[in-house]
This record gives structure tokens, C-alpha cells and sequence, in this order.
């Protein structure tokens, strides 16, 4: 297997883009909207990708573009498909808001945080009351 692409980070896919924040926020709120209602139901993969990236960011509490890249990597191809690939999207809308960190995006960064933390959860939604 190929090992996952490190910090050699095309410039390109780290430029700023102002519209990373409002973009993530929006995801963030629908991807929860969607868990509460039910219509949308993370699978296995989803699942468990979120909770090692949870895992990953556990020491530090921080998104960072490795740790998204690794994940993004882990799920491979079937990542995009799984969920209509709305978790990969949400990854790399984190991934884009992480690379260039600003203080308007600590409330949307913590809030795509709690929706991981409800994705990593079992589907029995033991433990879903937030």
C-alpha cells in the first residue's frame, strides 16, 4: 500500500479561500440538521473514520490539514461515495479551514468537532440526547 502524502502539500490545495469558513459552517449545520432527522446515518466507514480522527486530534484538540489528509487518505475511494461523500466534503472543508487558522472559525471548528463526535457514536444512538 502507498503511504499517504505528508507535509509536500500542493500550495495550491492550501490556498486561502474565504469562503472556507461560511462553507464549513453550512455543511456542519446541515450534515447535524440531517443526523437529527435521521436522513442522514453515518456507516461503518464513516464512523470509524471519524472516531480516529477524533483519536488523532485528541492530544492537542486540533484539526490540522495531516491529520484531515491522513483521514481523507484512510477512507480512499470509498469514502467519497459512502453518505453521498458528505462526510469526505466536510473533512476537506476542514481541511481547507485548518490550513489557514482564524479566530472567526474557532465556533465553527468546535461545531464540526461535536458532529465527528456524533458520527463516531454507534447508530443504536446511545448516547445521541445533544
Amino acid at each position: 500500500m502507498a503511504m499517504p502524502p505528508t507535509s509536500h502539500a500542493s500550495p495550491d490545495l492550501l490556498e486561502r479561500r474565504p469562503a472556507a469558513v461560511p462553507e464549513l459552517a453550512s455543511l456542519t449545520a446541515a450534515l447535524s440538521e440531517d443526523l437529527d432527522q435521521g436522513a442522514w446515518v453515518p456507516g461503518p466507514l464513516e464512523r470509524v473514520l471519524a472516531s480516529r480522527l477524533l483519536v488523532a486530534c485528541s492530544g492537542d484538540g486540533q484539526f490540522t490539514p495531516a491529520r484531515l489528509r491522513e483521514t481523507i487518505w484512510e477512507g480512499s475511494v470509498a469514502l467519497t461515495y459512502a453518505g453521498d461523500g458528505r462526510l469526505v466534503r466536510l473533512l476537506a472543508d476542514l481541511c481547507a479551514v485548518s490550513a489557514h487558522p482564524v479566530p472567526e472559525a474557532e465556533p465553527v471548528l468546535s461545531a464540526a468537532a461535536r458532529l465527528l463526535e456524533r458520527t463516531a457514536r454507534s447508530v443504536d444512538g446511545a448516547g445521541d440526547e445533544d
